[in-house]
């Protein structure tokens, strides 16, 4: 009895259900739904409930307030700004550190200069009374002698004028004030390169030379007559374009000399000294004295005055024996101070005078 009447229940329920969807249906088409479309109606009636329920449950979202999302952005907007304040506040605090560190250590120093100068006062106090009470004019007169070496010194070094003389063994003997119209004027380079390009030119010897046609041997009758070979016409066999013939433009011996004058040649020769001084490698000695020709010492003598390289030595007729010694060492030139000349100035590492010979050149030069 009770599945029956639970069967009528069921009947009745699925009835209405059927009611309820045709009155939906024709609440929103506002038109009778057709028998055999009626399947299609309840499909379409459970959609449209189910797309309203979504569409709700979205609004319901979407209304929902948004502070709640921005909420971390603003803590850390905030844990930033925190962290920038403290990191100021750690900069003021370091600089104040400072600044009182400062403060605590100037009163410290001060105290230690008070000391000195009370160090110092006592110290010319005591000076003072001794020199009272001697009086002796000896120490007034040695600190004076003290004082006047270094300015002699003083003066040695900057005066570019001003050359130390030196002996055999590198040793300083003493000075001698250069005169300045010779070794302090602006070297003038384009006469210089004039003089030595002269100088240079002068020393060629021309000999050289070439045969024209007119010197070369053989040719002295026509080599074939003039018509009918069908060949160029020639007149000899030794013309220029023949093998043994003649040279055309040729060198023949000839003087590379040109003139300079003078003024011209003195004033290169002051533009080169005056160059060696300002570059540093103009060097003068006593004298070399040499009991015998030796090249040995002459060796210890370069050696002693620490020069290398191509050296020009400059010496006067009365040296025979430095001569003598200095010529055979490569890369030495020895030269009479009678035959200088502005190209034995510039070429070389360093330029040697004996003092006499430095004399000599001054007084020709002036």
């Amino acid at each position: 009895m009770a599945t029956k009447d639970t069967k009528k229940i069921e009947a009745v329920e699925a009835t209405e259900a059927t009611e309820t969807v045709e009155a939906v249906v024709l609440t929103e088409a506002d038109k009778p739904a057709k028998p055999r479309r009626a399947a299609k109606a309840t499909k379409a009636a459970e959609d449209v409930v189910v797309a309203e329920v979504a569409a709700t449950e979205e609004i319901a979202v979407t209304e929902e307030p948004k502070k709640p999302a921005r909420a971390p952005r603003a803590k850390k907007a905030a844990e930033a700004v925190e962290i920038v304040e403290a990191v100021e506040a750690a900069a003021v605090a370091e600089d104040e550190k400072a600044e009182k560190a400062e403060k605590a250590e100037k009163p410290k120093r001060a105290p230690k200069a008070a000391k000195t100068a009370e160090v110092e006062g006592e110290a010319k106090a005591e000076k003072s009374e001794k020199d009272t009470e001697t009086e002796k004019p000896a120490k007034a007169t040695k600190p004076e002698k003290k004082s006047a070496k270094p300015k002699a010194e003083e003066e040695e070094v900057t005066d570019p004028f001003s050359i130390r003389i030196v002996n055999n063994k590198g040793e300083k003997v003493g000075t001698e004030k250069l005169n300045e119209s010779i070794f302090g004027i602006a070297p003038n380079i384009n006469v210089m390169h004039q003089v030595c390009r002269a100088q240079l030119a002068a020393g060629r010897a021309g000999t050289h030379d070439t045969k024209t046609r007119g010197e070369v041997s053989g040719g002295g009758r026509k080599p074939f007559r003039q018509k009918g070979t069908g060949r160029a016409r020639q007149g000899t066999i030794r013309a220029p374009q023949y093998k043994g013939g003649g040279v055309v433009f040729g060198p023949h011996p000839r003087s590379y000399a040109f003139k300079v004058n003078n003024k011209e040649v003195k004033l290169a020769m002051r533009s080169a000294l005056s160059a060696k001084q300002a570059e540093g490698v103009l060097y003068v000695v006593d004298s070399f004295e040499f009991e015998k020709p030796s090249t040995r010492e002459a060796a210890k003598c370069l050696e002693a005055l620490n020069i290398a390289g191509r050296v020009t030595l400059m010496l006067t007729d009365d040296e025979l024996n430095a001569f003598l010694s200095f010529r055979n060492i490569p890369r030495v030139r020895v030269v009479d101070v009678v035959d200088a000349n502005t190209y034995d100035f510039v070429d070389n590492k360093a330029l040697v005078f004996t003092k006499a010979a430095l004399k000599h050149i001054e007084e020709v030069l002036q």
